[in-house]
């Protein structure tokens, strides 16, 4: 009895702990620009892609406002419509009241003014800390980063030569294949300069300290705000896990998954987890459903069962992705009828048309499933929700044998089992 009695007190300190930040919350925005001929304001939730989601907020006379109603408190950034690519957000969280913005272009990002609530002049006061202790170790690095970039000798031979190969291309197949080509080099020392990539693992060894004091911060101070500084750690792991303690991480996420057990972060983060510890070469497939375009709801599982297979993860708007899975057509054709099958799911954005013209346009032979506004947490399972895609060569019994490969080493595996 005792042990169920604890049980429900805990339960209901979460949920408590959990209702104070899942009220519906009114947060009016207003501000002034300045200097800036930018014509709207993007606002997007932080747990989204901004170059895909977001409400476009104008900008009259150099000021703006908005209505801002969300469940839960949570970060939410302000960017510039026509510095979307540059991505310097301005970010804020919304709580009851008003937040207050006096902002200029990103070249002086560091003169923008926000006065908000608790949660908001609390980021502000951490980014301050956290740029007063750790800006002078990194500055010198960032700054010989900064002249080789604007000397041309950033990036290697190679990925140099890619970019004169692009310049003048518009927007199409042999571009993309470019784009593929450098992204491949990009992931290895080989993209880079000899000084480049010694500057780069000088910066890495400073990011290491860096989250190593930011994880102590959040173990000690577990708030919303924190919480979202987990969840940003976790969403960009991918690019940072050398210098990432996952165990650590995960420790931090039991605690406040059972503090804030209904808040969206806790969702999401839970997802990204646990497709960082599962979704590897010896590891079982994530299963999941998605519908066709007719709107029938199908099962990955079902479809793979017992065949070798590639699970095609794309998107429309991902260049490379669609380079990839094109060049497999050649080898499903010449495997399709020894037990090889590919199930392709295209993570799209508020409507169907652009997936429908490159399936049109691609012509891939096999069944193209969609992931509509993230509808079903598929990239966030399989922890790319950073990307466009990725892919992964499963056995007959839905183990990873391969992820990312080639068409050259897909079909050496396919010779090989098949």
């Amino acid at each position: 009895m005792k042990h169920i009695f604890y049980a429900k007190l805990l339960l209901m300190i979460g949920l408590i702990s959990n209702s104070l930040f899942s009220q519906e919350i009114h947060c009016k925005l207003r501000g002034n620009v300045i200097g800036e001929n930018s014509k709207f304001l993007i606002l997007v939730n932080e747990r989204e892609n901004p170059s895909h989601n977001g409400v476009k907020i104008p900008i009259i006379g150099g000021h703006f406002e908005y209505e801002l109603k969300t469940s839960f408190a949570e970060k939410y950034s302000l960017i510039f419509e026509n510095e979307l690519d540059a991505y310097r957000p301005i970010s804020f969280f919304t709580e009851n009241g008003i937040v207050e913005f006096l902002l200029h272009p990103s070249q002086e990002f560091d003169k923008n003014i926000i006065k908000g609530g608790m949660l908001t002049n609390k980021m502000i006061a951490f980014e301050k800390e956290q740029k007063n202790i750790f800006n002078s170790k990194a500055k010198p690095f960032k700054r010989e980063l900064d002249t080789l970039w604007n000397s041309n000798g950033y990036f290697s031979e190679a990925v140099n030569a890619l970019y004169e190969k692009g310049k003048g291309l518009e927007n199409g197949e042999e571009l993309n294949r470019l784009y593929k080509m450098r992204d491949e080099l990009l992931e290895t020392d080989k993209g880079y300069t000899p000084k480049t990539w010694l500057l780069k693992n000088k910066m890495d060894s400073i990011q290491k300290i860096v989250f190593d004091w930011q994880n102590k911060y959040i173990k000690t101070n577990q708030d919303i705000f924190s919480y979202s500084l987990l969840q940003n750690t976790v969403q960009q792991y991918k690019q940072v896990k050398k210098n990432i303690d996952l165990d650590f991480i995960s420790n931090l996420f039991s605690i406040y998954s059972k503090k804030y057990p209904l808040h969206p972060y806790t969702k999401q983060i839970r997802e990204m987890l646990n497709g960082i510890k599962t979704i590897k070469v010896g590891s079982q497939f994530i299963d999941f459903s998605a519908p066709t375009i007719e709107g029938k709801v199908v099962k990955v599982s079902e479809i793979v069962a017992g065949k070798v297979a590639v699970i095609d993860m794309w998107a429309s708007w991902c260049g490379s992705c669609r380079v990839t899975s094109k060049s497999y057509i050649p080898v499903y054709e010449k495997y399709k009828d020894k037990g090889f099958v590919i199930v392709g799911v295209a993570g799209e954005y508020k409507n169907t048309n652009a997936f429908k013209i490159a399936i049109e346009k691609d012509k891939y032979p096999w069944l193209s499933l969609i992931e509509l506004d993230n509808e079903n947490g598929i990239w966030n399972k399989y922890n790319i929700s950073n990307s466009g895609g990725s892919t992964y060569l499963v056995d007959s019994k839905g183990v990873i044998l391969a992820i990312n490969p080639n068409a050259e080493q897909l079909e050496k595996f396919l010779g090989e089992l098949l």
